[in-house]
């Protein structure tokens, strides 16, 4: 009863006031505590009084007090997750520490058992979290412990059956079939989970899959020099042989006489990139040498049937001090980087939705050729101010996807994942999904996730408001800490934030394309 809350409330502030001097994070209890406790005490009829608890809920939730705003809701029996401020108790950011996780799933386990004495049901919103708890578990080598939660998951979910998406059921059987390791029978709560998703895929959308954009037909290209120090792969892939080898041995004339050189775009760690206009005379440089690792690679990816979202190499030139890279460049382009900065730092999650599929697509691309980036991030990727199109350039950082480990990381420190902090080792796909879970973040939130390697432990994700169930979903889901239980690239494409989003790609056509100032 709300009498009862509001005198426990009052016996509470008042306990505490005594000792305000004592205490941290008390200085605000009178600003909501008495007005709260007062508000529970009217006479109002019981609708009337709910919604009254409910805005005063809202309004502390504008002002920052989480505290305050889930006493609030736990009053009035707010469902979990009907409220942007309402997903975990006492949390206004997203729990993604083992540790701090732990604590907020704990709490917010009795809210939804006190609830569920009510309604009978469990909340539908909170299985997603529970599953992320779940993973943990494995994680920490609790084997029994996460299986039950697996079961107790499964149970919710299939009296809501529609309250669950595909992969997250998806992502339940295996991670339950995971723990259990074939041992035994199916139990029967696996059974009907199977039989749930069956249900599913033969509801899905089969129409579904990705759009391919067409490749650019721009004149214009990108010139980058390489210094000369850069490593071959001689060992691993042929050299490169010209028929026309008599023709013209001179690299720099052959150069010369292709292209002009055009404006400073930018400097790197490895070289410094150039415009340019190509000539008329559709001859290939005469040479045979060996490959520089960023040449073997763009030459890989640049074989027919090529990724319209990887940026082609044209041809290049080993010069005396120097390597030289003709690339094509989209015109009008910027990178996603500055393109994000035209946008207040952050993308709607319809742009990044176009977007993000387009890199999914270059990265799966590259696997499929044998190539392992290690470096796909917003700087990385330019973007057609006209049509949104993306490509995937700067290939620099990469190396031969290989089966075993690597054991040496190459990339940019805020994608490192996890497995590499707390093992030094790290296989190349499942690294490349967790880049892509950091990008997804860092386009719609407009900052990294993770400052620290301390925040595997106790940190945070700082979320925008309004962002979608399904965008929280994928993007976890990208960031699982287990490596074998992150997405696959059909997974991702697969996923209901691609799949159910796709009507809005017309409206990012027509309105959301920014031209550079």
């Amino acid at each position: 009863m709300m009498a009862q809350v509001a005198t426990i409330l009052f016996k509470g502030y008042s306990l505490l006031r005594k000792k305000a001097s004592k205490l941290r994070g008390t200085h605000n209890l009178k600003d909501w505590c008495i007005p709260l406790v007062q508000l529970l005490c009217s006479s109002t009829p019981d609708d009337e009084h709910r919604e009254a608890v409910m805005k005063m809920g809202d309004d502390l939730a504008f002002r920052g007090l989480t505290y305050a705003t889930h006493i609030c809701y736990v009053v009035a029996k707010v469902e979990l997750g009907t409220c942007s401020q309402f997903e975990l108790i006492g949390c206004d950011s997203l729990p993604f520490g083992l540790t701090v996780l732990t604590a907020a799933i704990e709490r917010t386990e009795v809210y939804e058992y006190v609830l569920s004495l009510t309604s009978g049901l469990a909340q539908p919103n909170f299985q997603i979290f529970k599953l992320y708890h779940t993973s943990r578990l494995a994680q920490a080598e609790f084997p029994d412990k996460a299986l039950q939660y697996c079961e107790t998951i499964a149970r919710a979910a299939i009296t809501f059956p529609s309250g669950v998406k595909r992969s997250f059921i998806e992502r339940l059987i295996l991670l339950s079939n995971n723990l259990r390791k074939g041992e035994g029978e199916e139990p029967v709560w696996l059974l009907e989970l199977c039989q749930l998703h069956r249900v599913r895929v033969a509801d899905a959308n089969a129409n579904a899959d990705p759009e391919q954009h067409s490749a650019s037909t721009s004149s214009e290209v990108e010139i980058k020099f390489q210094d000369s120090e850069s490593g071959s792969m001689s060992d691993e892939i042929p050299a490169l042989q010209s028929p026309d080898l008599e023709l013209h041995t001179d690299p720099e004339v052959v150069f010369a006489l292709r292209y002009t050189m055009g404006e400073l775009l930018g400097k790197g760690g490895f070289g410094s990139v150039y415009a340019g206009i190509r000539k008329e005379d559709g001859k290939e440089p005469g040479e045979t040498c060996e490959l520089p690792v960023e040449v073997a690679l763009m030459k890989i990816v640049s074989e027919p049937p090529r990724c319209s979202n990887v940026v082609e190499l044209l041809e290049w030139f080993d010069m005396f001090d120097c390597i030289i890279l003709v690339l094509e460049r989209p015109s009008p382009c910027m990178d996603l980087r500055e393109f994000s900065k035209l946008q207040n730092g952050r993308l709607s999650e319809a742009q990044t939705r176009d977007i993000m599929l387009q890199v999914v697509q270059a990265a799966h691309h590259c696997c499929e050729r044998g190539v392992l980036h290690r470096d796909i991030k917003a700087q990385n990727l330019l973007i057609s101010t006209d049509t949104l199109q993306v490509k995937l350039i700067d290939f620099g950082c990469g190396d031969l996807l290989k089966d075993s480990a690597y054991r040496m990381y190459a990339g940019t420190l805020a994608f490192c994942p996890p497995e590499w902090v707390m093992f030094k080792r790290y296989e190349g796909i499942p690294a490349t999904i967790w880049g892509l879970g950091i990008l997804l973040y860092n386009l719609v939130c407009g900052d990294y996730p993770f400052k620290s390697d301390n925040d595997l432990e106790v940190g945070h994700l700082k979320l925008c408001p309004g962002l979608s169930r399904d965008f929280l979903d994928l993007m976890m889901w990208c960031l699982e800490l287990k490596p074998d239980l992150r997405p696959s690239f059909e997974d991702i494409t697969r996923h209901e934030w691609f799949t159910e989003g796709v009507q809005d790609k017309e409206q990012v056509r027509q309105r959301g394309c920014v031209k550079p100032k």
